[in-house]
């Protein structure tokens, strides 16, 4: 029998449990929109589980990140410690990120390479975990024998008998319950198809559930799009001559010929580049350039990726070229991978996808393509009662307004910081926005600042100097504290939002505003209002981590008071014009 790990349920788990059981039984697919802090991992994980055990069916649990996967791991060990069945778990992160195979391979072009060092004998690990005839060795059935079960405790087992951590952990999986894999692992079309045939998944059998799934669709739109550099192209033109092949070499050539024409960020259309038969001869090229050069990969493979995405590519596609440095990148962009996700969402019995931030849960079911799934929203009464969010409409950070603002907002800023008597984070939308206000900002004594690419060490230094009384952190959305950083007790009881964080201007955002406005006649909302405000909610969640956390959040702009936003945020927002702290204190948050 299979138990919830925990001796008590916290408000709204009971009905996760018997939503994720009810989905299960009843193939649904599920959209799941619960409060942060509410504890989604547990209960639908045990709901899903058990519903599954009945039924004779596998579960695949995808998150985003590894370090929510940890979670997970936590998660089944405590379902494990109290229940009389035990539930056999594997998990598996992606094949670079496992690999014991010394090299500086890039991600894009990492399976190729493992490919090649594999074929060509030059990878010990995978030499000694499988024979020519793929049986299994006897290295590879000591590390499978031996207590492991997520990613850290495979790697050392394989480091210890000298085999491949990816490919013990496929085979671990293979005779596993639960499945804690990437978004990769299902929806990205180079991997899944192999994925799914080793560990030997069957959709129809088998209950798929995806963590933080506000993230999915555009994770899914990276994963079906591809860039490719210069430089690239000119080693790929070096490898065509040498191999002989003069026709190829010229169109390759002619990109590199026009990519020195570009000087800044444009649309184009380079269908009719390459051809059907011209993948056959870049195969030989790559072939050719393997035996010459030993495992490095041949950047004729990278071309070869891109040609195959060109002749796939629709008006559901944008070409353009970007500038990387004083370089030219040619991409091919997904603006719409919703068909290829909602095929896969409904190939499972039973698909469970599961969010603090997944409203309006309409705009999410559209870009997922699964406007039919069962869409329910579990908000935490309790919760709601423990979290105050005013909005400020007498300021804005509207590009148009900055100048004569700046000033407004950082007196706003000092009044909160002398009159609010605990900690607080405060997100602005860019590092020159957060730079400019705090140099207009008396109470700078009490401001610690994030920096742009900051380091392990370095976040957790002034996640620690935040611990001291009354110390406010600046931050930026989309930097390293607006997401998945591990604030406990309660230590932060104000987060405020300086301004909308939308995308900066591009290309890539017109084209797609465009082909969302034709498809939903409402590009604005789903190309730019949709993922500023994800990433509002998501900085606005750090406050409240836990149900009996308590917090206040202050959203700092008028335009957050409009219809297009409002539906993102969360019942019973206060406008208030001037200063909030009048009512922090009256409704006890201070």
């Amino acid at each position: 029998m299979i138990a919830f790990p925990f001796a008590e349920l916290r408000p709204g788990q009971d009905r996760i449990i018997k939503e994720a059981e009810s989905a299960v039984k009843n193939g649904d697919k599920l959209m799941l929109h619960a409060s942060t802090g509410m504890g989604k991992t547990a209960p639908v994980l045990y709901g899903a589980l058990k519903a599954a055990t009945e039924r004779g069916s596998r579960v695949v649990f995808l998150t985003a990140r590894h370090t929510h996967q940890n979670i997970v791991y936590d998660t089944l060990k405590k379902i494990n410690s109290v229940s009389s069945d035990k539930t056999v778990f594997t998990g598996i992160n992606g094949k670079r990120s496992m690999c014991l195979f010394e090299n500086s391979v890039e991600p894009s072009v990492f399976i190729e390479f493992c490919r090649a060092v594999r074929e060509q004998d030059m990878c010990d690990f995978y030499s000694n975990t499988f024979s020519k005839s793929k049986d299994v060795k006897a290295p590879a059935n000591q590390a499978l024998s031996s207590d492991i079960s997520d990613p850290a405790s495979i790697i050392d087992v394989s480091r210890e008998y000298k085999v491949c951590p990816y490919e013990i952990s496929l085979l671990n999986a293979k005779k596993s319950k639960v499945i804690v894999a990437n978004y990769s692992h299902i929806f990205d079309q180079d991997v899944a198809p192999s994925f799914m045939a080793k560990v030997g998944i069957d959709p129809k059998n088998t209950v798929l559930i995806v963590d933080e799934a506000h993230n999915l669709h555009n994770r899914i739109m990276d994963m079906n799009s591809f860039s490719i550099s210069t430089r690239t192209l000119e080693r790929a033109y070096n490898e065509a001559s040498l191999a002989g092949e003069s026709p190829l070499a010229r169109k390759i050539d002619g990109l590199i010929s026009e990519s020195r024409s570009i000087k800044t960020e444009r649309t184009l259309d380079l269908t009719g580049v390459f051809s059907l038969s011209d993948i056959e001869i870049m195969d030989a090229v790559i072939k050719s350039s393997e035996n010459a050069n030993g495992y490095n990969v041949p950047a004729m493979f990278t071309v070869k990726k891109f040609a195959s995405f060109l002749l796939k590519a629709d008006e559901s596609y944008l070409q353009y070229a970007s500038m990387d440095g004083d370089r030219v990148k040619f991409n091919i962009m997904a603006l719409d991978p919703s068909g290829y996700s909602g095929k896969m969402i409904e190939s499972f019995a039973s698909s469970i996808l599961i969010s603090g931030t997944f409203k309006p849960m309409d705009v999410f079911a559209d870009l997922l393509g699964i406007p039919s799934a069962k869409k329910v929203i579990i908000e935490d009464d309790a919760q709601a009662n423990n979290r105050l969010v005013i909005n400020e409409t007498d300021l804005t950070s509207k590009f148009s307004s900055r100048s004569h603002q700046f000033e407004l907002i950082a007196e706003r800023i000092d009044d909160l910081l002398e009159n609010f008597r605990h900690n607080s984070i405060i997100f602005f939308t860019s590092y020159y926005f957060m730079e400019s206000i705090y140099k207009l900002v008396k109470n700078r004594d009490k401001i610690i600042k994030e920096k742009p690419n900051m380091g392990r060490d370095e976040k957790s230094s002034l996640i620690s100097e935040l611990s001291k009384p009354r110390k406010s952190l600046f931050a930026v959305i989309g930097g390293s504290f607006s997401e998945s950083i591990g604030i406990r007790n309660n230590m932060i009881k104000m987060i405020a939002i300086v301004g909308i964080p939308f995308e900066p201007p591009s290309v890539r955002l017109k084209a797609l505003q465009d082909y969302y406005q034709k498809k939903f006649s409402n590009g604005f909302e789903y190309a730019q209002a949709l993922p500023a405000m994800v990433k509002t909610m998501q900085a606005a969640g750090r406050g409240i981590r836990s149900s009996k956390d308590r917090a206040v959040v202050v959203l700092i702009d008028s335009r957050f008071d409009s219809p297009v936003f409002r539906k993102f945020l969360p019942e019973g927002v206060k406008i208030v014009n001037g200063s909030p702290i009048r009512v922090i204190d009256a409704d006890g948050f201070n």
